[in-house]
């Protein structure tokens, strides 16, 4: 039941409005009454009603007043403002202060109805909303561990890679993340890989050395385990107090959390330990320190602790990765011709490349430089082919490559080769499939040209041009400016105005013969199109 709370001065219109109204057809019940806006306000706090029917001009505190303090406490309930007061200004402010609606003394018992129809229409659609909302909010919150899990999955192996969408994850999902070490657990227990008994053991092991961690290092870090697949388990650890003194502590506790695990379950396990890291983004790059600290098991040996800072005694591959990266997208960019993509991952490469040209080595560099040269001159190559382009020469054009690499002496030389290549590689690309457009709906209008007085349908033209549906039927709008069925008739009218010049032709006739067989909706559609009926066309042309 929704709850109506009567504010009025006057006795005899609070009994009216009680008994007027039959209240319990619109599921509602009179909670309280009264006769100035100062009771109101209390009856108000106390009662908090659905549904308030007050007077402006009353003793104390007035109508509208009293809806400022409503909305403040009750902002989803309906207020009906009914008065003799007929100033347009009081009901414009009252509209203006979240009045639902606004009725003059006296009302017909009619239109207090509707009104208090209307209103608890509204309060049931917020209800059932606000359930709906509540619903699925309990649902969120119930699966908010494992939505934490994917989110910091897809961030440790870049499937989500925008950082503002990064970020607002981060923050709905409470997940704040400062300074850390990555530390990745490999079971080492043997198992079948088809059996299913093995397989349910595998997902009890990992819960074991999960919650055996958790109460390992759970005194000195905050941690949040990531399970990676069967075997493998990530655990982000942040220090909770003295950072240096909290990473000390790291090696005895993953000693004694192997020494748990082996005493516990009967199988062993090898962690490797990331360098330390600030912030989530950092993520993928200790994660790619633990899994070359894990590769190196194979000369340290099982149930070793490896960490990543212990390996500079061995040989250590420079990770670029950043750049093998940007290279793909760009690559895509211009197999797609996406001028706009590229030119914006060209700008991320040379921003990156000038501010690590030091690190990196201008020996690496010409390295990177001429195997993207060399990709997308191969861009070029299959591009030219499929344009019947005779003048290539595959050898020649590598050498020229390769030695125009050789010749740049400095980055900048290298960026600008780079781009001038990419850009007039993705040019091409961009002008072959313009073309091919252009010649996909060129066939599509003439099909339409030769069987525009049968019924055809644009799945016919698609599937005789080999093209889906969607593909031609965007290529009309976008290429045209017109859908598929306003071109179509286009022409139907464009040949029937032709035949009207003809008096041999009666205008049903002429319907059939431009494909309308309905001689009623092609005399509609001609006037839509041309303005005026068959009849008044024809006419018109022959008075001319």
């Amino acid at each position: 039941m929704f709850k109506v709370l009567i504010v009025d001065d006057e006795s005899i219109i609070r009994k009216g409005l009680r008994n007027a109204v039959n209240w319990k057809q619109f599921d509602c019940d009179v909670c309280g009454e009264a006769s100035d806006g100062m009771e109101g306000y209390k009856l108000i706090s106390q009662l908090y009603p659905d549904i308030v029917i007050t007077d402006i001009k009353m003793p104390e505190v007035d109508g509208l007043t009293m809806i400022r303090e409503i909305k403040n406490v009750i902002p989803q309930s309906k207020v009906i403002i009914m008065t003799g007061y007929r100033d347009f200004e009081y009901a414009q402010e009252a509209i203006k202060l979240g009045a639902f609606d606004y009725l003059l003394k006296p009302t017909k018992i009619e239109e207090l109805n509707s009104v208090i129809k209307r209103a608890v229409k509204e309060l049931k659609f917020q209800k059932d909303r606000d359930a709906e909302f509540g619903k699925f909010k309990k649902i969120f919150e119930q699966n908010i561990p494992i939505l934490r899990e994917k989110l910091l999955y897809n961030i440790m192996y870049e499937i989500s890679t925008n950082d503002t969408e990064i970020g607002a994850n981060l923050e709905i999902l409470d997940i704040d993340i400062g300074k850390f070490a990555l530390i990745i657990a490999e079971n080492e227990s043997e198992s079948k890989a088809d059996s299913k008994t093995e397989q349910y053991n595998k997902h009890l092991y990992q819960f074991g050395i999960i919650n055996s961690f958790d109460e390992v290092f759970s005194d000195k870090f905050r941690v949040v385990s990531i399970s990676l697949d069967n075997n493998l388990i990530a655990f982000i650890v942040e220090p909770l107090g003295e950072t240096t003194e909290c990473f000390e502590d790291i090696s005895s506790k993953c000693t004694y959390l192997q020494e748990i695990v082996q005493n516990c379950f009967g199988f062993t396990i090898t962690l490797a330990v990331s360098e330390e890291g600030t912030g989530p983004l950092q993520l993928p790059e200790k994660l790619r320190e633990c899994q070359e600290a894990l590769e190196h098991k194979f000369y340290i040996g099982n149930n070793s602790v490896i960490f990543y800072k212990d390996l500079d005694s061995f040989f250590k591959y420079d990770d670029y990765s950043i750049l093998e990266k940007n290279q793909k997208i760009l690559i895509e960019g211009i197999k797609a011709g996406n001028l706009i993509a590229v030119k914006s991952k060209l700008d991320e490469i040379f921003s990156y490349v000038t501010d690590a040209a030091e690190k990196i080595g201008m020996e690496y560099l010409r390295n990177f430089y001429w195997n993207t040269i060399s990709s997308i001159n191969n861009i070029r190559i299959s591009i030219s082919v499929a344009d019947n382009d005779k003048k290539i020469d595959p050898k020649r054009d590598i050498g020229s490559l390769y030695n125009l690499i050789q010749k740049c002496e400095s980055i900048k030389d290298l960026n600008e080769l780079m781009e001038e290549i990419s850009v007039s590689v993705a040019s091409k690309v961009n002008s072959f499939n313009n073309r091919s457009i252009k010649l996909i709906l060129r066939k599509a209008i003439d099909y339409l040209k030769e069987h525009y007085n049968e019924q055809v349908t644009l799945n016919e033209v698609a599937r005789n041009i080999y093209v889906s549906t969607y593909y031609i039927s965007r290529m009309f709008k976008k290429e045209l400016g017109k859908n598929f069925v306003d071109y179509l008739n286009e022409i139907r009218i464009e040949k029937a105005k032709e035949l009207l010049k003809d008096v041999q032709y009666k205008a049903y006739e002429i319907a059939e013969m431009v494909g309308i067989p309905d001689a009623h909706y092609f005399s509609k559609l001609f006037k839509k199109y041309v303005g005026v009926t068959p009849t008044e066309y024809r006419e018109l042309q022959n008075s001319n």
